[in-house]
């Protein structure tokens, strides 16, 4: 791996000096920032001013991030109604489900491109930095055609900031856990860094986000952890040419490291245990490259190209250092797109697109016995999966104000086949004197393959007592969604807005990983293997709204009620709980702000014989911003009043840790 760093070292040396000439030459003045309407991308794939985008689409802005002060995606995405975090089976991370549909079949992109899953399947949203982002749009269930496997859950697309400007930013956080801390009154500290330079043909911006965990423990002197340590480093570059006849170009490479460890305990007979050290490492190289050109007709043609490596090596230890298990994992992705939309007669405008994707999947598992080291290959076959994929949407402007949105995308499997998945939506939009009453009607075929690590991943922890064994012969799952909502916003800023959707999601073949008991008894351990399930069906639905009464207070509220089914049993998908709050109050007053936000959940069954209950949980926060230009002092506390998860209840699944708090501090410039 060292020769992927001294790449992307070498490859942003390269970029910041083929374009130095033309920044230092050509910098631009500070420039001053209006007060736009927001816009997205990800509905359509072309920008359109939020209130008027015919799919509904989230988002969080750059001014909401700065108030929140998260650490990292999952942070940032914590306080958005509608959305669940979990924790990833088997690892420290988290996850993202929305609608009842868990992370496999949400899609999460940077700037329109997939990012990697961490285990193969499922994206680690903390692994993921929020040093360079603009926004994030968040789209819900299969409603648009240009996104493809994986996306039957929705969309959460990051978009990251363009260097128009020439400037710097460094902030700092520090904090502690307290008494679940290891002593250390800095148990976590984070290090962000940007800065950029503009010119009138050239933009580069370089970005650095660096964090340290002590981790922590929930039971007063025991060796075993609750939380890991954790060190970790994301690099990230960006430069943008414009040209006069060719074109404009894009250039993005990208760094992650991430290196954790873990002290473990496994219950013995006669009240002892086996002590062990889990340690873990991930590195990940990755480019991105763009091309766009305006084309006749206020289109636009754009060529796209990425590429990225994930490596990862997880590894058991005894405490004297000896090794008992090490696994190493790697996960190559290569990607290419081209994309073409255009006006046509005035009332239509269409995009259309094709891609071409590979993935393919190794790992490997070393043992240590009295007999030496022994290596085993946990893929089964040569797992190996090549996409061809094509898309074709129409935004049809029938009047003014009422649009359809009908598409169709063709996905051509190089194991399951081809598959067309067909979405329309219906979308009016009324001008009243006192704001903008927003209708919208979707439905959409969403379609995935069975991912490498569900069809050939052999994940083996005989020594914890269970293993979790892939399945080539699983099918391809389907689902229809269908999404029905509206929304008031009004054109006085200090009367309430209301957003309210309907969805119903119907699932046929879902893969799930069931307990296998003729497999377990053969192994004399606990086996679970993926299976497809005939249905599933989720349904519900999702009201927000935000309320600024006063210019110094700012409110908002969101609520989720969630509702599912198999259909075979009747019984309800575990880990859906029916019932989802989340709000925060602002109050501004010059230069502070202060933030109390707060989120509930209901109870939940972690398992499918709905006989298992997870209770219900509420978690409140605390932000606060002091400005003193150029400088930002920042304070906040998770988990304000300390609240914690029974831990003598193995099925209690709310947040850990306990309360932290942290101090910080942001510098804005510019150069």
């Amino acid at each position: 791996m060292q020769g992927w760093s001294r790449l992307f070292i070498r490859s942003t040396t390269v970029l910041f000096l083929c374009s130095s000439n033309l920044l230092i030459a050509d910098q631009v003045a500070e420039s001053v920032y209006a007060q736009l309407n927001p816009v997205v991308i990800t509905g359509t794939r072309t920008t359109r001013d939020l209130a008027a985008s015919p799919v509904r689409t989230q988002v969080i802005d750059r001014e909401e991030l700065d108030r929140y002060q998260p650490r990292d995606l999952a942070a940032a995405l914590r306080h958005l109604p509608g959305v669940y975090l979990r924790t990833t089976h088997g690892k420290e991370g988290q996850e993202v489900w929305m609608q009842g549909l868990d992370s496999e079949r949400v899609l999460v992109l940077i700037n329109g491109v997939p990012a990697i899953a961490s285990t193969g399947s499922s994206v680690d949203l903390t692994q993921i930095a929020i040093t360079d982002i603009e926004r994030i749009e968040v789209v819900r269930g299969a409603t648009s055609a240009l996104y493809g496997s994986s996306a039957m859950g929705g969309v959460i697309n990051i978009i990251t900031r363009q260097p128009d400007t020439s400037r710097y930013r460094i902030q700092t956080l520090a904090g502690s856990l307290g008494e679940t801390g290891d002593g250390d009154p800095l148990d976590r500290s984070q290090i962000q860094a940007l800065a950029s330079l503009a010119g009138k043909r050239a933009q580069l911006e370089v970005s650095i986000d660096w964090r340290r965990d002590e981790g922590y423990t929930l039971k007063p002197d025991a060796f075993a952890q609750d939380g890991h340590q954790l060190e970790q480093l994301n690099l990230n570059a960006q430069l943008n040419l414009q040209t006069q006849h060719w074109g404009d170009f894009y250039f993005r490479p990208s760094w992650f490291q991430e290196d954790k460890s873990k002290s473990q305990a496994t219950p013995l007979p006669g009240g002892m245990e086996a002590r062990s050290i889990k340690e873990e490492s991930v590195e990940q190289p990755g480019l991105q490259m763009v091309w766009k050109k305006s084309t006749p007709l206020d289109g636009e043609i754009q060529l796209q190209a990425s590429g990225s490596l994930f490596q990862n090596i997880t590894q058991d230890s005894r405490i004297n250092g000896s090794p008992l298990m090490r696994r190493e994992a790697e996960i190559n992705n290569l990607r290419t797109e081209l994309q073409w939309s255009s006006w046509w007669h005035a009332r239509h405008q269409v995009t259309l697109g094709a891609l071409a994707r590979q993935e393919t999947l190794d790992q490997f598992k070393d043992t240590w016995s009295s007999t030496g080291r022994e290596r085993e290959d946990e893929i089964q076959e040569d797992a190996e999966q090549t996409n061809l994929e094509a898309y074709l949407q129409d935004n049809v402007f029938i009047t003014d104000s009422l649009e359809l949105l009908v598409g169709a995308r063709y996905q051509h499997d190089s194991d399951f086949g081809s598959f067309v998945t067909p979405s329309a939506t219906l979308f009016n939009r009324t001008k009243m004197n006192a704001g903008h009453f927003a209708q919208r009607l979707s439905l959409g075929r969403g379609y995935r393959v069975p991912n490498l690590k569900e069809r050939y991943f052999v994940f083996d922890q005989s020594d914890k007592g269970y293993q979790v064994l892939g399945n080539p012969d699983l099918e391809p799952e389907s689902s229809w969604s269908l999404q029905a909502g509206a929304d008031w916003q009004p054109k006085n800023r200090h009367h309430p807005s209301l957003d309210i959707n309907f969805f119903f999601n119907d699932i046929e073949q879902l893969i799930i990983h069931e307990y296998d008991p003729q497999a377990s008894q053969a192994a004399g351990l606990q086996v679970y293997n993926y299976q497809n399930q005939d249905r599933a069906r989720t349904w519900g639905s999702e009201v927000s709204s935000q309320w600024q009464p006063h210019p110094n207070w700012k409110l908002q509220l969101g609520y989720t009620w969630l509702q599912t089914e198999d259909p075979d049993t009747g019984l309800e998908l575990s880990s859906r709980p029916t019932h989802q709050i989340k709000g925060d109050i602002g109050f501004n007053y010059q230069n502070f702000e202060l933030t109390l936000l707060g989120e509930y959940q209901s109870r939940e069954f972690t398992d499918s014989d709905n006989t298992q209950i997870s209770p219900a949980w509420q978690r409140f926060h605390l932000r606060a911003n002091y400005h003193l230009k150029p400088f930002t002092l920042l304070a906040g506390i998770d988990n304000l009043f300390d609240e914690l998860p029974d831990l003598d209840d193995h099925n209690d699944l709310s947040p850990k840790p306990g309360r932290y708090v942290f101090v910080g501090l942001r510098l804005d410039g510019h150069f």
